[in-house]
């Protein structure tokens, strides 16, 4: 990997910082730095939305490399390369299927709550986080407790699990998914019997030579629990279940479950706007994030442009990877000072 070079443009401009939860903080300078992506123009972010982003990068022709790897990856490369995967370079947009959590900052102290001085979220769409079985399975209804317990065991720490004839999969650590799936069901640690998958997904990941993977070696970790769940083998398709977006889905050949009797209808997701008390209860909002205390490299400026200046071409990407627009009057009405779902500088937590 080439060493990260920094250059400093010709100004010192003033910003009015926001923080957490929109509370104003102290007008500041901030030194406007261009981060020269580097290691083949690699963009690092959440794998649920990976297959979008990559669309939109073809669109826009911005020469990126979209790599997923999760929502933590490249979060942690908006905070000066701290992800492990970009040690010494810096990305300035991360597409994330949750939002910013407490962490490291690019000035290398505590965030303040859930973010960073000068981080900005961006909704773009809304999604489910989906109970994947196949669709010849005879169950089509999960409780949350249930979920909580077939993952995490009764009290949500991963001990006392009970012996179940499901085969479970989940996302690893790093996912954004795993994030919301943990937050929403009430989960701090998973059952020893869960297995995971992660991008690039191949044989590797399964140890029971009985289990032979349906995956290939290029596909996303929820494109491959998708297709563990919707695979014709006997040994998987019986008793698989793994949770994972939308863009699991695989045709007919693998279905949502209904949680607490709630479908994961696009009409019941966007209630999580309008009335989150009746909205499907795994419901969540998808962003493309920002941290602007930096100049964007001139490819992530052609991407971020693109697709502000191409909104319903933008969605229909979405739309067509099976996520659910925040409205039907307009692109990208995802709230926001201008209904874009940018939130100029305020950094809102899950």
């Amino acid at each position: 990997m080439k060493k990260m070079s920094w250059v400093m443009s010709a100004a010192m401009v003033s910003v009015w910082a926001m923080g957490c939860g929109g509370q104003e903080l102290e007008s500041v300078e901030t030194a406007q730095v261009a981060a020269e992506l580097t290691d083949g123009n690699k963009l690092f972010g959440s794998d649920t939305l990976k297959s979008a982003l990559i669309g939109a990068n073809t669109a826009a022709s911005a020469g990126l490399s979209i790599q997923g790897l999760g929502s933590g990856v490249g979060e942690g490369c908006m905070r000066a390369g701290s992800g492990t995967s970009c040690v010494g370079r810096q990305q300035t947009l991360a597409p994330m299927s949750r939002d910013f959590k407490a962490g490291t900052c690019a000035n290398g102290s505590a965030s303040t709550g859930a973010c960073c001085a000068g981080e900005q979220s961006n909704v773009i769409a809304l999604d489910a986080v989906n109970a994947w079985v196949s669709a010849s399975n005879a169950t089509t209804n999960i409780t949350k407790s249930n979920l909580k317990a077939l993952f995490c065991g009764p009290a949500g720490d991963g001990l006392n699990c009970a012996a179940t004839t499901w085969v479970k999969y989940r996302r690893d650590d790093v996912s954004g998914t795993t994030d919301t799936f943990k937050s929403l069901v009430g989960c701090t640690a998973f059952c020893p019997d869960v297995k995971v998958v992660v991008d690039g997904a191949n044989a590797a990941l399964f140890t029971d030579p009985a289990h032979p993977t349906p995956c290939s070696a290029s596909d996303s970790a929820t494109t491959c629990i998708g297709k563990i769940t919707a695979s014709t083998d006997a040994t998987l398709s019986a008793n698989a279940i793994g949770y994972a977006g939308d863009s699991a889905k695989q045709g007919t050949a693998n279905k949502a479950l209904n949680v607490d009797g709630i479908a994961p209808t696009a009409a019941n997701v966007r209630k999580l706007i309008s009335a989150p008390a009746s909205a499907y209860p795994l419901s969540r909002k998808l962003f493309l994030n920002e941290n602007v205390n930096f100049a964007k490299d001139p490819k992530e400026a052609t991407l971020y442009n693109w697709i502000y200046n191409n909104k319903q071409s933008f969605q229909n990407l979405l739309t067509g990877q099976g996520f659910i627009s925040c409205d039907t009057t307009g692109p990208l009405k995802c709230g926001g000072p201008n209904n874009d779902g940018k939130k100029a500088g305020v950094c809102q937590g899950i």
